[in-house]
């Protein structure tokens, strides 16, 4: 009998370490787009209190950055990376097409501070150079055959209204629209209204995830699967509120 539970702590062990291993390796890339207004939204809020860029952008979803995952979908952590010659690394061309879709949201951010920061905190930990890194942020965007993925909820009556209200499943059905044939798992994250309303809440994120090579869609890993936009509340994007 203490032969086998030796034998049964063993596995276990071997488990843990096996996932350990895992966790610490790339199996996919994470694509995180944001709903402007309600990221200027928390940043109004937050102490410190900060602003957005004006006019704030209510008819596109932007990118928040594209972050390396282990096979269960969660991203990886990593040692803050030597930075690169980011005067080199950001031609003209890259820039034009990173800004098009990538844009920074808050007010007096140079334009390569958010791309550095994705850079530093997530992109190093997927074991490429910068170069692969943000020229796989683009060919992810390049999948969005309609352009931006708002363009997708809005043919599906989603749309930017304080009056309207969505519920989580026809969020997802309008998304998965991305995948033309087979629909995959996408992760939505939401923020609440304010402490009172129970009923509601906006939308902050949505997520769809590759392959590591950033060139199909899959599914995004159920373990990982956000839970805040799971509540039954209905789900709404906000206009831009005052700052």
């Amino acid at each position: 009998m203490k032969k086998l539970v030796n034998f049964f702590l063993l596995v276990i062990l071997l488990l843990e370490i096996t996932i350990s291993v895992d966790s610490q390796n790339p199996s996919l890339l994470k694509f995180v787009l944001q709903w402007p207004p309600t990221f200027c939204i928390g940043l109004n809020s937050a102490a410190p209190r900060g602003r957005c860029k004006e006019p704030i952008l209510q008819h596109n979803l932007t990118l928040h950055g594209v972050w390396p995952a282990d096979q269960r979908g969660y991203s990886i952590t990593c040692p803050v990376p030597q930075d690169p010659n980011w005067n080199k690394l950001f031609t003209r061309t890259l820039e034009n097409q990173l800004m098009a879709f990538w844009p920074p949201l808050r007010d007096n951010a140079h334009k390569w501070d958010l791309w550095k920061h994705e850079w530093r905190a997530h992109g190093a930990c997927g074991r490429t150079t910068p170069e692969v890194y943000f020229n796989t942020a683009v060919k992810i965007n390049n999948m969005l055959q309609k352009g931006n993925l708002f363009n997708y909820l809005k043919t599906s009556g989603i749309i930017a209204c304080d009056s309207l209200s969505f519920a989580r499943k026809d969020i997802v059905d309008a998304i998965q629209k991305v995948f033309v044939s087979t629909p995959l798992t996408v992760y939505l994250t939401c923020i609440p209204i304010d402490a009172t309303n129970k009923t509601h809440i906006y939308l902050s994120e949505v997520t769809l995830c590759t392959n590591l090579g950033g060139t199909s869609f899959i599914s995004c890993p159920l373990p990982a699967n956000p839970t805040s936009c799971s509540s039954g509340a209905r789900i709404m994007l906000p206009h831009p509120k005052p700052q």
